[in-house]
């Protein structure tokens, strides 16, 4: 396609409005500062006038690029080989709780006060594990260096049940528990559930690996569909599992 061409497909089009009229407030000053038909100063503020439509084009075209990036990328979401150093930081400060988990015995025992603090200041805690009576399938030990049988998993998913039945009798806070006899493919950190600062922290369980499962990643709101992915897969979860008594 010539020049002129391309120039009445984009004028018709309406692209390109702001490249074209720098080309033409460019040429025409070049010409007037040529010929010497304007003043000095006139020239200098169209000259200035074009400088300011390309620094706005190259704004408008640095944030496309971005927005590109993003897109492709899943925007700030980033594979970690451990947990975020903030997240007991928050799951302490947070009155709206989401945990998912196998059996979730080590998360208990290090934040047992936490979710204790939480519930009786009138919190909101939602605790999802694996059914003690699921096929082993769903009861594995994903990536534990100590290989424990199922029938110990069973074993600790139950007794995680009763000190989460204990907490909420002792607490008399709003703690709900379910278990769901489909394999889990993840753990899940909720927290902030309700809010626009919510952090959901994803750990993807692996087979036969040293160390922590991995990957994990963290998702906020900002992350919009891959956070909104794997919020609709937790409370999908949530809503197919079984309700557990707390007391």
């Amino acid at each position: 396609m010539t020049g002129w061409g391309r120039l009445r497909r984009d004028l018709r089009a309406r692209r390109n409005l702001d490249v074209y009229a720098t080309i033409l407030v460019a040429v025409s000053t070049s010409v007037f500062a040529a010929f010497d038909v304007v003043p000095t100063g006139k020239i200098t503020s169209a000259v200035l006038a074009v400088l300011a439509v390309l620094a706005f084009s190259t704004l408008a075209t640095r944030s496309a690029v971005e927005d590109f990036a993003r897109s492709h990328t899943g925007g700030g979401v980033r594979f970690l080989s451990d947990f975020p150093a903030d997240l007991p930081a928050r799951r302490a400060g947070s009155s709206d709780i989401y945990l998912i988990g196998v059996s979730l015995s080590r998360t208990l025992e290090t934040s047992y006060r936490e979710l204790e603090r939480t519930l009786s200041s009138g919190g909101h805690v939602r605790i999802l594990l694996a059914s003690p009576e699921a096929d082993d399938a769903a009861v594995t030990t994903q990536n534990r260096p100590t290989r424990p049988s199922h029938q110990e998993i069973r074993d600790e998913i139950r007794q995680t049940l009763r000190l989460l039945g204990r907490l909420g009798a002792e607490t008399g806070g709003r703690l709900e528990m379910r278990t769901t006899r489909t394999a889990l493919k993840f753990g899940m950190n909720f927290v902030d559930v309700q809010k626009s600062s919510a952090l959901l922290c994803v750990q993807l369980y692996s087979f036969d690996q040293s160390g922590e499962s991995r990957p994990i990643f963290a998702l906020t709101l900002a992350d919009g569909e891959w956070f909104e992915t794997y919020r609709e897969q937790a409370e999908r979860l949530w809503d197919a599992s079984d309700a557990v008594a707390t007391s």
